[in-house]
């Protein structure tokens, strides 16, 4: 009666402990663990080509106010999310091919005089018809574009969901939200370079610490705190 009373107590302890195992183990249908937001709803990044096109006219001698305007806010959009090089890309093949090459070089002074080296700015053609009289110089860059996945599915029945799984869209909004608040998608493919050191902050911070001087800016120095009881 003994071994019989402990043998039950044996079996006892190994249904709780079986039951304990399954209540930490999430599965889904076919025995898959679920995957996390980020892999059910990928941040796709692309690239883009952004350009202006500038009317090449023959009659003009110079950049207008408007043009050089427009190639100011095309900078400044370039600044906060472009990358790689800026392409001039001037018409050619026609009697106005010598025009557009020298639109295309008040161009390029313009983009320098505003702050792009000239080592970030390529040349390029396209080919128009002898009898085509419609010129248009065409500056551009590369951007990238982040999109994530649509949300779906909102038609669940949470009555039947006994295996206490997360929702189909559960994660989507915050992919959708980090698609569309970060500033430059590039990031989400190979991080931004840093900036270079200050050599010179850095030896002289090494060198006041080795001499027991204070080692913090002026306004580190000169700050303080009060309390009040």
């Amino acid at each position: 009666m003994a071994m019989n009373n402990k043998m039950k107590s044996l079996f006892v302890l190994s249904l709780s402990a079986l039951a304990l195992s399954a209540c930490g183990t999430i599965r889904t249908k076919g025995g898959v663990h679920p995957v996390t937001a980020a892999e059910m709803f990928p941040i796709t990044v692309d690239q883009q080509t952004v350009t202006l096109t500038l009317s090449a006219d023959p009659t003009l001698t110079a950049l207008t106010n408007r043009d050089k305007a427009r190639l100011s806010a095309f900078l400044d959009a370039y600044a906060s999310n472009g990358h790689g090089p800026i392409t001039i890309t001037a018409p050619s093949g026609n009697s106005a091919d010598y025009f557009g090459q020298e639109m295309a070089a008040d161009v390029r002074n313009a983009l320098h005089d505003m702050g792009v080296p000239w080592d970030n700015m390529l040349g390029a053609t396209y080919r128009v018809s002898g009898a085509s009289t419609d010129q248009e110089l065409i500056v551009s860059y590369t951007r990238y574009v982040a999109s994530a996945t649509a949300c779906e599915g909102f038609g669940e029945t949470w009555q039947r969901n006994r295996q206490n799984l997360p929702s189909k869209n559960f994660g989507c909004a915050t992919q959708n939200n980090l698609a569309a608040m970060i500033i430059d998608p590039r990031d989400l493919v190979e991080p931004t370079a840093l900036s270079p050191a200050d050599t010179v902050r850095q030896v002289k911070a090494i060198s006041d610490y080795q001499e027991g001087n204070s080692t913090a800016s002026a306004e580190e120095s000169s700050s303080s705190v009060s309390t009040t009881d």
